[in-house]
């Protein structure tokens, strides 16, 4: 059997999948201290964490390693039953002894168990790989990035404000406003209003940036295509 090749991402990292990295990792700020080492402030529960990119990166090595030793290990079909056998030991005299299937010995469910497990564990190890890459991109560019990271960690309402009192330009793009205006309906305040009504309080507030005539029916069916995927229909 052989395993689904995995490009190995995080060469030729770019400034964009860089950036898309620390928006799924949450992080909040990026610092470095004069003399010191480039810092991230996580988000998470209990208040998330703070830690070094060289810390995180050898996290993620470390991880990397446990899966390439799991991955070993399901290459040799440890996952699978084993077969039983019988080792004589002298005379008329036996042991039973469990041993590893070979490929050809394995059920066509155990083939496709295997074939599962392997992709899921490259997967895991690639997608290990690319937030390595961007840590290795944010070591490298960290001075060309600081403007956007700074950019990224003001408030929305601080972000290319309209000088003569225009909307407010929302750059997170349209799947990030449908979450939001999600967000805004499960809160207590909003409990009596219908989600159509929030997406046009939103749109009032906000031009998104690139999408200047989105409508809000367009973004209520938007909110709906999230909440379908959430419930797997």
């Amino acid at each position: 059997m052989r395993e689904e090749e995995y490009r190995t991402p995080g060469v030729g990292m770019t400034e964009l999948q860089c950036m898309q990295v620390l928006d799924e990792l949450q992080v909040k700020h990026v610092v470095k201290p004069e003399g010191g080492r480039i810092m991230l402030s996580i988000a998470g529960p209990g208040g998330g964490e703070t830690l070094t990119v060289t810390e995180l990166k050898g996290r993620l090595t470390h991880a990397i390693a446990e899966l390439e030793d799991r991955k070993n290990e399901i290459e040799q079909n440890a996952f699978a039953s084993m077969l039983v056998g019988q080792l004589p030991t002298g005379g008329d005299r036996s042991v039973e002894v469990k041993y590893l299937k070979r490929n050809d010995q394995l059920t066509p469910e155990e083939e496709e168990e295997k074939r599962r497990l392997l992709l899921e564990v490259s997967a895991e190890m690639s997608h290990h790989r690319t937030i390595i890459g961007a840590m290795n991109y944010l070591q490298v560019h960290l001075r060309e990035l600081q403007p956007k990271l700074l950019r990224r960690e003001l408030p929305l309402e601080m972000i290319l404000r309209g000088t003569d009192g225009a909307k407010l330009r929302w750059t997170k793009g349209i799947k990030s406003a449908a979450l939001y205006c999600l967000k805004e309906s499960q809160k207590a305040p909003n409990a009596g209003k219908r989600p159509l009504e929030l997406c046009r309080e939103f749109l009032s507030r906000y031009t998104i940036d690139g999408d200047e005539d989105y409508t809000p029916e367009q973004l209520y069916g938007n909110m709906q295509q999230i909440v379908q995927l959430d419930r797997g229909e």
